[in-house]
This record gives C-alpha cells, sequence and structure tokens, in this order.
C-alpha cells in the first residue's frame, strides 16, 4: 500500500462528522435524562408486578412457557433436556431461565424482576441509540415511551423469550453504531458475540448479521482491507457462540443442525395451502406444543416412509413449502402480503394466551400507559421512510427493521415476534414527530400536507381491526380454569370454564366476519366445563355440556376427544356397557394419543371378562404412553390371568419403577412373585408395599401378617 493511501485511511479512520462527534459527547443533561427514562421504568413496572400477582395462572406455566421452564428445570437440575436428539428450538432462553431457578429456585417471581430489569436497561439502550443517531431529545422521548410501552412491560412478565431478545437487538445495534463510528475492532468483536447471543435466541437475527457485515465492507471510512477486517472479525465472533451448540447437536443429537431443527417446521406452517399467516399449528397435528412436536414428525415419517432425523424432518417441511411456493405463487404472494399486514396491524395475534385480556384484567396500571403500537407504527413508517435521505448512515436502523420484518413474514406472525423491531419503531416516530415539528415551525405546509395525505391512511390501516379478528378473552379464561383444574380445585375450574363459554357466546356474537374464519372452540369450551363438571359428580349438567361439544364443528377432530370419552364414562356409570365401549373407542379414533381411554376401554372389557380385548386396550395405553403406570399394572394383571405370569412380572415391576409409591402394584407383584416360588422377591415386595402405608392401619397389620407367613415366624 502506497504511503499516501495509508495515510488517507488513517485520516478517514479517525474522522466524524460533526453529529458524531455531538452524539459521542456526554453531558450531565444526558445523565439526568437517562437516569429519569430509568428511573420511569422501574416505577411502571413495580406497579406493574404488584397486580400482575393477582394473575390465578402467575405461578403456572403453560403451552411455550410450561416448554420453557420444564427445559430450565432440567437445566438447573444438570439433567438433559430431549436426551439424544438436537434442540429443537434455540436454547438460550431456557439456558437464561434455568439460571434463574439454579440461583432462586423455582420461583416465577424471580425470572420476572431479572426480565423486569432487562427491559429497564432496555429503555436505557433506545436513549442512547436514538440520541446518537437523531439527538438528546428524539432519544429522550424515544426512552420515555419505550419505558412506558405497555407490550414490553407485559412481555416482560410473561416467562417467555421476548425481553431477552428484545435487550440483545438493541444492544448490537447500539454497539454497532459505536463500532462504526469509532472504527474499534473490540467492539466490531463484541458485535459479533451478542449477534451470536441473540442468534441462539432467535436465529433468524442473522439476516441482519449477515447485512451488517456486508454494510460494513461498503460503508467503513477506511480501505477496503480495513473494512474486510472488521466485518470478519464481527462474523467470526458471532460463531464462536453459536458453533459449542453445533457441535453439542452433532456429538449428543447425531445430527447436523446449526443451533434448532424447527426451522421447516415453522416455514412450513407459515407458508402451506391452508396457512392463515398467524397461526402455529402444523395442518392436521393436535393442539398442544408437544402433541403438534410429535404429530409433525410422525406426518413427515409417514410420508417419507422411514424414520427420519430433526434435520431431515425439517428438510421435509422445507420441501413441501418450497412445493407450495412454485405451484402456487400466487397465492403463496398474497399469503405473503396478508402476513405483511399482520406485523403492522395494531390486533394482538398470540400462540400463547390473549395479550391484552390478562394484562388489562390483572394489572390496570396499562390502561393509563397510552402510548401503543396503533399510534407508534404509522410514525415509524414515515420515519422510515426518512431515513433514505441518509441511507448510509441510518442503515442499523432501517436496515434492521426491514431485516427483521421479513425474517418473521417468511414465517408466521404474532405479536411477540413483533416486538424486537418496537424499540426501533419508536426511535424513528419519534424523528417523524421531530421532523415535522420542524416544518411546522418553518411554515413549510406542503411538506406537512403531503405527510398528512400518508398518515391518515397509515393510521387507518393499522388500527383497523380484521372483520374476523376476536381477542379470544375467552381463551383467557379457558386457561385459568386449567390452572385452577390441575390444582384440584373443582369450583373454581367450572367457574372460569362457565366464564369462557359466556365469552365465546358473546364474542360469536358479535362476529362479523367470514363463516369459514369463524372460530371453532365451542368443542374444546364445552368440552371442559363438561369435564369439570362430571369429576364434581354432576351428571345431569355434564352431559347437557359434554353433548353440546359433540354436536359442534371442531378445529381439528382430536378436541371430539374429551367429550366422547366423558360420556363414555356417564354410560358406563348408566350401566350401559355398549354404549360405553362405542365411545371409548370413538375417543380413540378422534385422538390415538388419548392413553386413558385406552385404560379405561381394558378395565371395562376386564370387567365384562373379555380378557383378549382387554390385553388389547392395555398394551394400546402403553404403547401410546409408556410412563403410564396404572395401565402397566393393569396390563400385568392380565397378562397373569392369561397365565403369562413372568411376562405379567416384567409388567408391573416396570410400572414400579415408574411410580413405586402404587401399593396395590406392590401387593400384586407379591402375589406373582409367590405364585412363582420367588419368595425372597415377594418378601422384599411386601415391604416395600408395607413402607408406604401409615404404621398402624389395617392394611399395614395385614401385610405384617403376610410377612410372618413367608418368613415361618
Amino acid at each position: 500500500m502506497q504511503p499516501e493511501a495509508v495515510n488517507r485511511a488513517e485520516e478517514n479512520d479517525t474522522s466524524r462528522d460533526a453529529k458524531t462527534r455531538r452524539a459521542c459527547t456526554w453531558e450531565r443533561t444526558d445523565w439526568v435524562i437517562l437516569y429519569s427514562i430509568l428511573a420511569l421504568g422501574v416505577l411502571i413496572r413495580i406497579v406493574y408486578f404488584w397486580q400482575y400477582r393477582a394473575n390465578p395462572i402467575f405461578d403456572y406455566p403453560m403451552m411455550d412457557s410450561q416448554y420453557y421452564d420444564q427445559w430450565a428445570q432440567d437445566f438447573a437440575a444438570g439433567r438433559s433436556f430431549m436426551e439424544g436428539a438436537p434442540y429443537f428450538r434455540a436454547p438460550l432462553y431456557s439456558w437464561f431461565l434455568g439460571v434463574c431457578h439454579k440461583l432462586f429456585g423455582v420461583d416465577y417471581a424471580a425470572p420476572r424482576i431479572v426480565q423486569s430489569l432487562l427491559g429497564v436497561a432496555s429503555s436505557g439502550l433506545v436513549f442512547l441509540v436514538g440520541r446518537f443517531y437523531f439527538g438528546r431529545w428524539v432519544g429522550a422521548a424515544a426512552g420515555a415511551i419505550a419505558a412506558s410501552f405497555w407490550l414490553f412491560v407485559y412481555f416482560e412478565n410473561e416467562l417467555l423469550i421476548t425481553p431477552l431478545i428484545v435487550f440483545l437487538c438493541l444492544l448490537f445495534l447500539w454497539l454497532l453504531t459505536r463500532a462504526h463510528a469509532s472504527g474499534s475492532l473490540l467492539l466490531h468483536g463484541a458485535c459479533g458475540l451478542v449477534l451470536g447471543a441473540a442468534a441462539l435466541a432467535r436465529p433468524n437475527v442473522l439476516l441482519f448479521g449477515l447485512c451488517a457485515c456486508v454494510w460494513i465492507l461498503f460503508a467503513f471510512r477506511g480501505t477496503r482491507a480495513c473494512a474486510f477486517k472488521r466485518a470478519f472479525l464481527l462474523g467470526a465472533a458471532c460463531l464462536v457462540v453459536i458453533l459449542p451448540v453445533t457441535v453439542r447437536n452433532a456429538v449428543e443429537g447425531d445430527d447436523l443442525v446449526l443451533i434448532s431443527s424447527q426451522g421447516g417446521v415453522n416455514f412450513f406452517i407459515g407458508n402451506n395451502q391452508n396457512a392463515d399467516g398467524k397461526s402455529a399449528v402444523v395442518p392436521g397435528t393436535r393442539p398442544g406444543v408437544w402433541e403438534g412436536y410429535h404429530d409433525s414428525i410422525a406426518l413427515a415419517e409417514e410420508a417419507e416412509g422411514r424414520k427420519l432425523k430433526p434435520s431431515e424432518v425439517s428438510r421435509h417441511y422445507f420441501g413441501k413449502s418450497f412445493a407450495f411456493i412454485g405451484e402456487r405463487t400466487g397465492d403463496w404472494l398474497e399469503l405473503t402480503l396478508k402476513k405483511l399486514g399482520f406485523f403492522w396491524n395494531k390486533a394482538e395475534y398470540t400462540n400463547n394466551q390473549p395479550i391484552r385480556f390478562f394484562a388489562e384484567e390483572f394489572a390496570p396500571v396499562v390502561r393509563f400507559l397510552p402510548i401503543g403500537f396503533g399510534l407508534i407504527v404509522p410514525l415509524s413508517i414515515l420515519g422510515l421512510a426518512f431515513c433514505f435521505r441518509r441511507p448510509h448512515r441510518l442503515f442499523p436502523l432501517w436496515g434492521f427493521v426491514l431485516c427483521y420484518t421479513a425474517s418473521v413474514v417468511l414465517f408466521f406472525v404474532c405479536t411477540r415476534f413483533k416486538m424486537p423491531v418496537m424499540p426501533v419503531l419508536i426511535i424513528l416516530a419519534c424523528e417523524a414527530v421531530r421532523i415535522l415539528i420542524g416544518a411546522a415551525r418553518r411554515k413549510k405546509w406542503i411538506p406537512i400536507g403531503c405527510c398528512t395525505l400518508v398518515l391518515v391512511p397509515l393510521s387507518l390501516w393499522v388500527n383497523h381491526y380484521p372483520d374476523w379478528y376476536v381477542s379470544a378473552g375467552f381463551t383467557g379464561y379457558e386457561l385459568i380454569g386449567h390452572s385452577r383444574l390441575n390444582r384440584g380445585d373443582l369450583d373454581g375450574a367450572i367457574e372460569y370454564y362457565s366464564k369462557a363459554v359466556e365469552r365465546f357466546d358473546e364474542e360469536m356474537d358479535r362476529y362479523d366476519g367470514p363463516p369459514l374464519l369463524k372460530p371453532r372452540y365451542g368443542p374444546s369450551l364445552h368440552g371442559e366445563l363438561g369435564t369439570a363438571l362430571l369429576r364434581k359428580g354432576e351428571i345431569d349438567s355434564a352431559e347437557k355440556e359434554l353433548r353440546l361439544a359433540l354436536e359442534m364443528e371442531p378445529r381439528h377432530i382430536s378436541e371430539w376427544a374429551l367429550p366422547s370419552f366423558g360420556m363414555a364414562y356417564i354410560a358406563r356409570k348408566r350401566g350401559n356397557n355398549e354404549e360405553a365401549i362405542r365411545l371409548y373407542e370413538n375417543t380413540t379414533r378422534c385422538n390415538p394419543a388419548f392413553s386413558d381411554a385406552y385404560y379405561q376401554l381394558g378395565r371395562l372389557f376386564a370387567s365384562m371378562g373379555r380378557a383378549a380385548e382387554a390385553l388389547r386396550s392395555f398394551r394400546d395405553a402403553v404403547e401410546v404412553s409408556p410412563r403410564f403406570a396404572e395401565a402397566r399394572v393393569e396390563l400385568g394383571r392380565t397378562l397373569a390371568q392369561q397365565n403369562k405370569i413372568r411376562e405379567g412380572i416384567a409388567e408391573i415391576e416396570s410400572a414400579q419403577a415408574i411410580k413405586p409409591q402404587n401399593v396395590q402394584g406392590w401387593l400384586l407383584l407379591a402375589d406373582l412373585y409367590q405364585r412363582t416360588g420367588q419368595v425372597p422377591d415377594a418378601v422384599r415386595a411386601l415391604r416395600e408395599a408395607r413402607s408406604k402405608l401409615p404404621p398402624g392401619s389395617p392394611q399395614a397389620r395385614q401385610i405384617d401378617g403376610r410377612l410372618r407367613k413367608l418368613q415361618g415366624r
């Protein structure tokens, strides 16, 4: 390199324009603003957290939260989650939650407090980024809005990845702006490390990471070699964080998966002929996290005709999606535009729980946080357009918005997926307001008029709820009903299931959308209410609800399984065994994984003396649910009755290993050991049974007598 070129590169490397110098100059006023923003964020979050603790499912994770929590508890205990397989979901949030469990115990308040602190830190980063690009007062306004933005506060109090990925994306953007301004290799390396961490939370951020590397190559004020060195360092540091996960997937999971294997499944969810752009269910699978996971694998393996590795399952669904795109390109483009509309619409699309219902029902402070999605987005789109007056300098802002939006719209849209772009949109909205105020002061009415002509239709579009949209508040009551039922509070479960049915009926009366898009939650809601009534012993009321459920059209045929199972119980209670058999069999047709239906069917067959059919049903129950200890005990009993005593003993031993507190299992095992002359084993089984009983109880005394007789005393 020529000396002149070296000198020129050094001059360019160290030179900054006036705005950059001002952005890097920190004054006392900036400290006051920053501390005020942080204090505002802390105050709002304290009030919200204090109110939200009244939520009945505060300490009862469900759906995705339950998945993350199960993984986190395994991580905290040093156990492998989904042992022998690569990660299905990106692992960082479960690790984060696991560390909280390790430090504070399984206390669901602690991670929410930590996430709220991350949210406060994020509002501070919004101020720093906004100040760097647009000045102190734009940064101050943006930071204050971020500190009080109700959706941020809501997600910080859910056991979901959102606050972590928002913080990491903001930290990456701030480091990227500082690195580009200073040219520091250290900061470029730090950018890469944060990007890698963000990818372990949401791999789709890598799209913007790749674009950022390209931007560094073309926008860096120095020689091409210097630019390449910085871009390479960012990428290499990112891989340093990601590759250990890739190696773990290869070694433990015996599969080549970069971070997680769910990419193909998620891509197919949002790109198939039945996709609506917002539902998170693979067509043909059951609702529920684990049900959907297992069904999606089973469908792929059935289509391919062989056992598949997780990466092959992902490729199968990518292949199906690309086939759909190739064969029906017009429909795919229409679907993609629909998803783009969902992304920029204020309606809350959720795949975990109804957002506004829980926020307003249990933390009414959100009603006093007026600046929301519908106000920010129209102004931010205007601010995004203003960015292209200085596209190179402002690339980290507009580039992140466009890249992240594309990475979500390519799959499917829900509200929490939008959150990482909201801090940048808030900054752009504040800049748009600053520009409009400046134009008004200078009396430039024509530009203001043009902007108004853009803002009005944008505002109407963003704030318009689709005809088919329902708030789904009924699912909030349903989730609370689930939590009450699982805790044994039948009265509470019935109360909330009844509220869910009432709210659903009200929302359906108001529904004004296409009939084909009308929500079909009726079988699920009435089936759950009927089941709770049945468990309480209110047979007639339960029968009414269960019959209603079976008369309604479900989202998936599996939703008929629960009411059919309940009706089978009623038929059996009334002595109509043949009708009960028909209904149990209908239950297993609707949901082949309903292990309790096979178990109850087996017990019914056994009581009728139909041993062969009982044996088949118990085998089906164990095949569907290998850890169903009671079904294994009954399978062992039935095998023994057919003189297959050794097989029966093996099944009951397996059952007792799963559920050692089952006294009846130990007693049955002792009987079978005694029949085969295995007296020491019979004594051991009786002692196990005896240890599970209160001292001096009638059954304990009976076992003591058997032990004395066996031991010759």
